[in-house]
């Protein structure tokens, strides 16, 4: 399906955010001229009143930037084949990097106050800035001079173009074979089919989607790795600038986390991957084979269950398993469903996979739903994301309200939670009980294992840079094949072509970014736990975390 053929119905709001492009030049130039503006408190940050005067200023600026990215970003995701939509976001990094370039003066003047406590005293106003304050004091040691924040701030376009080359290979230029069924049917292959063809009980048809899958991706690993690898070198060049003793180090510490935390994640599963092996054996004896493949790993044991799943149906559902939440949280999730902050369906040049943004006018949601649990679970996880944004945004000044992606991720799994209690509670099927219990096992396994797999993935190939040793597809693949190896066991024969897989997945672009899924859901078991057994305490605690 082409973009253009998509029901208006099932697509964003774009023009929420601007109702024209008349509109966002405008901003654009607007954003030009406040940041021209602000260039006068540079060298003069030296009182109170100038400090807050010029926050005022910068904080608009950031929410003007941001929203002129998040924009520009959505209607690039939308169609990413569309070459005017793709100028456009050009055209706006290349303003947005330039500002951030100028204001780059302000962090260093501010870490030069020794006295800035009595700021605060003298200007009650800046009360709304502490936090934020406090947080740049807390990179201080990795703060370089007003010079190099500058040029780093000037590079930033720079260091995401391996980002944006990954995801125009990717879901723009990146073709795959037609598959086939058990029957001999031909069927087309993309993105968003691929994880449906491997829930399919027709082990031909998984067995073909797994390997035209992975044949596509063998034909550019060497232009993924060097994608990859280029992305690792540039976050060692700002590391090693600020001061850091490891990539690793210089991403943890910005949401504040220490290194040991992602360290410790990894051992942990180590030491506890026994359950994961265990649930292979249970796989293949659930399914009556003599060997276990990689492409079956997503069927259901349930294999006679076979039930499609609407976007209309999975709304309900997902509405229907927050009402413990409250009136207030289901009328804002009622809103999102029905108020066109979903781009719902796959089409052509879309980008791949889901996420939600949260900008200020209101959260927006990527889907490619293709009625299926998978799709309902993920509609469920995005809200959760696009709710705690709302109430983050509707609570807290511009300054406050993005939240650390350490917390990010406990919110979206929380509602994944919530949604499979309540798909138990109401169910009288005994296979589709059963089929929701294996759900939420391969939830465990995708997220808690699998993610953390992928964490140690990108600690080694980072460390490889850190180390001066070349980053080639032929050592990616090994260092992947063995890794799914240690993970999965002796009961699952590792395909020889899994070893491809790191090379479609897009979060090693957000470095030292998948970790924080497992400890999401680690946290988020234990928080939709305590809702479901203590009630209104349990929920008022939980609200307070969203705003």
């Amino acid at each position: 399906m082409k973009r253009n053929e998509q029901l208006i119905e099932n697509t964003w709001k774009i023009e929420d955010i601007y109702p024209n492009l008349d509109v966002f030049y405008k901003e654009l130039e607007k954003a030009k001229t406040l940041s021209k503006e602000l260039l006068k408190y540079k060298d003069h940050l030296t009182n109170a009143s100038s400090l807050y005067a010029y926050l005022k200023g910068y904080e608009e600026l950031n929410e003007k930037l941001y929203t002129l990215d998040c924009y520009t970003s959505l209607l690039s995701d939308q169609d990413g084949s569309n070459a005017f939509y793709q100028d456009l976001k050009g055209k706006a990094n290349v303003v947005i990097t330039e500002i951030h370039s100028q204001q780059a003066f302000f962090e260093v003047e501010l870490l030069k106050l020794s006295d800035v406590e009595t700021y605060f005293e003298n200007e009650p106003g800046l009360e709304r800035y502490r936090r934020f304050i406090q947080d740049i004091y807390r990179l201080k040691p990795y703060t370089l001079s007003m010079e190099k924040e500058g040029l780093l701030a000037g590079c930033q376009d720079i260091f995401s173009s391996s980002e944006r080359a990954f995801y125009i290979l990717n879901d723009v230029d990146t073709r795959f074979e037609d598959v086939k069924d058990a029957k001999g049917n031909v069927l087309p292959l993309t993105s968003g089919s691929y994880v449906d063809y491997l829930e399919s009980a027709d082990e031909t048809l998984r067995k073909s989607a797994f390997e035209n899958m992975y044949a596509a991706y063998g034909k550019v690993q060497n232009t993924m790795a060097s994608l990859l690898n280029s992305q690792c070198k540039m976050l060692k060049y700002e590391s090693d600038l600020r001061g850091y003793p490891t990539s690793l180090e210089a991403s943890t510490n910005k949401n504040g986390v220490p290194s040991s935390v992602y360290k410790n994640l990894i051992k942990q599963i180590h030491k506890d991957i026994a359950p994961l092996h265990k649930y292979m054996k249970v796989r293949k004896k659930a399914l009556k084979k003599d060997k276990l493949n990689m492409y079956d790993l997503y069927v259901p044991l349930v294999k006679e269950f076979d039930k499609k799943i609407t976007f209309e149906m999975a709304k309900k559902k997902a509405l229907a398993s927050v009402a413990l939440l409250g009136q207030e949280y289901v009328e804002a999730y009622e809103k999102g469903l029905n108020s066109r902050w979903i781009d719902v369906y796959e089409n052509e040049g879309k980008r791949s996979g889901a996420y939600s943004y949260g900008v200020p006018c209101h959260p927006f949601v990527l889907l490619n739903h293709t009625d299926t649990l998978r799709s309902e679970f993920t509609l469920a996880h995005e809200m959760g994301h696009a709710i705690h944004s709302y109430y983050s945004d509707a609570n807290q000044p511009y300054v406050n309200a993005g939240y650390k992606i350490f917390v990010a991720e406990v919110a979206s799994t929380c509602n994944e939670s919530l949604l499979i209690q309540h798909l138990l509670k109401i169910t009288e099927d005994e296979e589709e009980k059963t089929y929701l219990i294996n759900h939420f096992l391969e939830q465990f396994k995708g997220t808690l294992y699998r993610q953390t797999m992928f964490a140690e993935f990108e600690k080694i190939a980072h460390s490889m840079v850190q180390n001066g040793e070349g980053v080639t597809a032929d050592r990616l693949c090994g260092i992947y094949y063995n890794l799914n190896k240690e993970y999965f066991g002796d009961d699952i024969v590792i395909d020889k072509e899994i070893e491809l897989e790191w090379a479609r997945i897009p979060h090693f672009y957000n470095p030292f970014y998948v970790y924080q899924y497992a400890t999401g859901l680690s946290a988020a078991i234990a928080l939709s736990k305590r809702i479901l057994e203590e009630g209104k305490p349990a929920v008022e605690d939980y609200m307070k975390f969203l705003t």
